[in-house]
């Protein structure tokens, strides 16, 4: 039986890096092919608890010998033979492995696929950007991504007689305080001092807990002006200031609908491919304005 026996720990050992491998996937194939390994393993062992049949069969079939204990012509059909259930076995999980390395090479091609789409969107919202900044002067050379130096929102708004652009408006007190007041200003919609108020806390306060939040407050108030350039660059920076935040998704959503109010509609196409890699299980809200961005924005 030592033959039979080394047989066996030589499944064990294969069928233990398919296991390994099977807990990076998270699709149903590979939770099906991980149940399957693990049937297996429970066979092989077992029948390494009892090499010998004896009663029931290794693999849990009835009658004795697995299957019908009679064959056609009355008699007792032969036991299994251990060797033949081990060959088996091994073939089974060999075929598993295999399928488990197909299934791995579709998910690194689906993860090269989104981090690609990544970088193109990246890139076309810092062309966006540099055309921002230039004033969509014609010929103006496109930069590569993050370093063109984008314009704060609100640095061209509310400029006075002469040229000189106003500084944004800080409330009084701490960032906290600061925040509410924007806040307060954003609900009797004076979204013009609401955004000032929220750009001067981020500015002043980057690494204050309230800043994210004043961020994001920017770009609601931008676009509830109509205001989509500066909103555009408002939701880009809120999301990259926290890309799993709590504002990430809406930053996201409101980034597409301000490209699409503007026009960039391959921009927002692509700003929307980000968000549903992202985000699998969205809100109802999320979804219906995600659908809405699409249509306007012509997305396939």
């Amino acid at each position: 039986m030592r033959h039979i026996t080394f047989a066996l720990a030589a499944v064990l050992t294969l069928a233990a890096p398919a296991v390994r491998a099977q807990q990076d996937i998270q699709s149903q194939e590979g939770i099906t092919l991980q149940n399957e390994i693990e049937q297996l393993q429970s066979q092989v062992q077992q029948l390494q608890a009892n090499p010998g049949g004896g009663g029931g069969s290794a693999l849990g079939s009835g009658g004795g010998y697995g299957g019908s204990g009679y064959n056609g012509g009355g008699q007792s059909s032969a036991p299994p033979q251990s060797g033949d259930i081990v060959a088996t076995l091994l073939t089974q999980v060999q075929q598993l492995q295999s399928q488990v390395r197909d299934l791995n090479g579709k998910v690194d091609a689906l993860q090269n696929q989104v981090t690609t789409q990544n970088a193109q969107t990246e890139k076309e919202i810092g062309d966006l950007k540099f055309q921002m900044s230039n004033g969509g002067q014609a010929g103006a050379q496109a930069p590569q991504p993050g370093s063109a130096q984008v314009p704060q929102p609100g640095d061209a708004q509310g400029a006075q007689a002469g040229g000189q652009a106003m500084a944004p408006v800080a409330a009084a007190g701490s960032p906290r305080d600061q925040l509410h007041a924007a806040l307060v200003a954003y609900d009797r919609h004076d979204y013009g001092s609401a955004a000032q108020m929220a750009q001067a806390l981020v500015t002043n306060n980057k690494r204050a807990p309230e800043a994210y939040r004043a961020q994001f407050l920017v770009g609601q108030a931008y676009s509830a002006k109509g205001d989509d350039q500066d909103a555009a660059i408002a939701y880009d920076a809120t999301y990259n200031m926290n890309r799993a935040g709590t504002y990430a998704a809406s930053s996201l959503l409101g980034l597409a609908g301000s490209l699409a109010n503007i026009s960039q509609n391959e921009a927002a196409c692509d700003t929307l491919a980000s968000f549903n890699s992202q985000f699998t299980s969205p809100s109802a809200s999320e979804k219906v304005r995600a659908g809405q961005i699409a249509h306007k924005a012509g997305c396939h």
